[in-house]
């Protein structure tokens, strides 16, 4: 059964067609063939998470695999590389996955469940936890959590259960009702039932569940369901789950994961697996990975070697969870192959909890909303003390904060009852502008009365994107086309060298701060007219190639230290990512020390409401965000 599966998640690769194209497609064979598959991002992440139980055990936790992303993993699209900056800025999971993440709906994670199948087959409450923990790396707070719950739960269920309909419900289990990837499954199912064709199945779930991007998890996920209910057989199931369009690499090798479990690699359709071989491709060799070929526990090479391995993690973890019977046996009853309460609470766990377990006191940081910080500011932190003894516990706690932070730093004393949990508020008086740096580590000190002092614990804020605006320059009857081409007094500089200071451009202009990569302008640009928005960029090191996205639902234009960078007269719909495309993004030199980016943005009368993001990236790293650039002051901040 392993081994059918495998061979399912390259056939995905070779199955897939262009992103986002809005008709469905006519694939019924393979449109590329190569000896050991298309490499592809959803196996090769698979297999770090292989090293990763391999090298931590059973035990392993997001925190683990968040290291093993920064370690090995190259990729930086959509929220792989959002999540790998807000790592880089010293945040953990699911912190890490939920700010200032625009793709947390999307396939990332949802693509990544076999693994955990696999390693928990026939359990699939483990394997669902496991795959939780995945999620919220790069997804927490987002519709693919429950994606990935959804297919990892099937998935293990499959080597015990191989009815469809039964799969399904025991699937369905594990996902909120009320979430869209619960809608896009019923209307699925309900397509199925009312008998109509596979095409309007596909219309109903698009129906149920809107979305422009191509990588919404909900909308794919229900297409995997009708390749799934509608397939004549293997390849004419995972074929129309691909021709359903959309994120095809995905939806297909999911599928085929599903049917490659049930059916077993001796049953699969020589014709489908035999193109494919044995071998495992990876991208390494341009750098999709790092550091996995040599040294240390390298990746599988081939499906044998990985069966083997994973065959080895299974058993390791089933008893490491008790529920093997002797040696290799293991007992299932039907009824608990479904969800239950421990599931239902990963349902509603918070996106913003950073938990510290701890045999003598557990401690929950709670940043409330999001880890960012306006200076002048108060910032509110809830901390949760939970006391696991048979008595009352008296702890004080301590907070410090240093570099200009010091007004941080506060105390007290908090009794927490026997076996019970305590809360502690924490206000904290945000410093001025010139002391707040893009990442302002602050360390909790937990310190149980007569018993061991625990490790400090850090409190990571981040400091807000320092940014000016203009005034709103209204259309006064004029077009948004006249209004792009218009030259208006922001534009017009006297001397380029005064571009670093305040009054270097000219017009009237206020501090703004934005506490992610949106810009906050909706209030002020509400009307038809032309916005100015400036900003600042530090650049500690030698000149950069930055990849630099103006990523607007209307007509812009952006300039670099003066330097015309881009223009695009569009009402696009936005997809604030690292990589962008040639029309709203450009490649620019920021030079070492201060960079001046000014954005114009123009809105015409009855258009959308403006929606914008300023994106940075490295443009010869593989789009790697830009961790290390200043982004919180201006020049002439003190």
């Amino acid at each position: 059964m392993l081994a059918g599966q495998k061979l399912w998640w390259h056939a995905g690769g070779a199955l897939e067609k262009a992103y986002g194209e809005p008709e469905p497609f006519d694939v019924w064979w393979y449109p590329e063939l190569k000896e050991g598959g298309i490499p592809n991002d959803d196996l090769e992440m698979q297999l770090i998470w292989l090293k990763a139980l391999e090298e931590i055990g059973p035990q392993l936790r997001a925190a683990d695999l968040a290291q093993y992303w920064l370690d090995h993993i190259g990729y930086n699209w959509d929220e792989y590389g959002l999540n790998k900056t807000n790592l880089r800025l010293g945040l953990l999971p699911p912190v890490s996955g939920y700010y200032n993440n625009w793709f947390k709906d999307c396939m990332g994670s949802p693509i990544r469940s076999e693994i955990w199948a696999c390693i928990a087959p026939g359990m699939p409450k483990i394997a669902a936890k496991y795959a939780y923990e995945d999620s919220i790396v790069d997804h927490a707070g987002g519709e693919s959590v429950f994606g990935e719950l959804f297919n990892a739960a099937i998935e293990s269920a499959a080597f015990v259960v191989s009815n469809p309909i039964q799969l399904l419900d025991i699937g369905a289990s594990y996902v909120p009702p009320w979430s869209q990837t619960a809608k896009a499954i019923t209307a699925a199912r309900q397509a199925y039932t009312d008998d109509v064709d596979w095409k309007s199945a596909r219309r109903r779930v698009l129906e149920a569940t809107p979305h422009y991007n191509a990588q919404y998890s909900p909308i794919n996920i229900g297409f995997q369901v009708i390749g799934w209910l509608y397939g004549t057989d293997f390849g004419d199931a995972i074929c129309k789950a691909v021709n359903c369009g959309y994120d095809t690499d995905c939806t297909g090798a999911t599928l085929g994961s599903y049917l490659g479990i049930v059916a077993g690699g001796a049953a699969l359709p020589q014709k489908w697996t035999e193109p494919l071989g044995e071998n495992i491709s990876t991208n390494e060799s341009w750098g999709g990975l790092n550091y996995t070929l040599v040294g240390r526990n390298p990746i599988p090479a081939n499906l044998a070697e990985l069966t083997e391995r994973v065959c080895i993690q299974a058993k390791r973890v089933l008893t490491a969870h008790g529920v093997l019977n002797g040696d290799s046996i293991l007992n299932v009853e039907i009824e608990d192959l479904y969800a239950d309460e421990s599931i239902h609470a990963l349902w509603n766990a918070s996106a913003t909890h950073i938990e510290y377990p701890n045999s003598a006191l557990g401690v929950i940081v709670d940043y409330i909303n999001t880890p960012a910080v306006i200076p002048g500011e108060n910032k509110e932190l809830l901390v949760q003390l939970t006391n696991p003894h048979p008595k009352e516990q008296v702890v004080r706690y301590e907070l410090y904060g240093h570099h200009g932070w010091e007004t941080a730093t506060q105390s007290g004393d908090v009794a927490i009852p026997a076996s019970s949990k305590a809360d502690v508020k924490l206000t904290i008086p945000v410093p001025t502008t010139a002391a707040v740096e893009n990442t302002n580590p602050l360390f909790l000190v937990i310190i149980p009365q007569e018993r061991p002092i625990q490790p400090a614990i850090p409190v990571v804020l981040l400091g807000s994107y320092r940014y000016l605006h203009s005034e709103l320059y209204p259309a006064n009857g004029l077009s948004d086309r006249e209004l792009f081409d218009q030259v208006l007094e922001p534009e017009k500089i006297s001397n380029t060298d005064l571009i670093l200071t305040r009054e270097g451009r000219p017009g009237q202009w206020r501090d703004l701060y934005a506490r992610d990569n949106e810009l906050p302008l909706q209030d002020i640009f509400s009307n038809a007219g032309v916005l100015y928005t400036r900003t600042y960029i530090w650049n500690p090191g030698n000149t950069i190639e930055a990849w630099i996205g103006a990523a607007t639902n209307c007509p812009s234009k952006l300039w670099v230290n003066s330097q015309w960078a881009l223009e695009s007269f569009r009402y696009p719909l936005v997809r604030p990512n690292y990589g962008g495309n040639n029309e709203t993004y450009a490649k620019m030199p920021l030079r070492s020390g201060w960079n001046e980016i000014v954005l114009k943005s123009v809105r015409g009368e009855n258009t959308p409401t403006f929606v914008g993001y300023l994106m940075l990236s490295d443009a010869n790293n593989l789009h790697a965000g830009l961790s290390s650039i200043g982004r919180t002051h201006t020049p002439w901040d003190k």
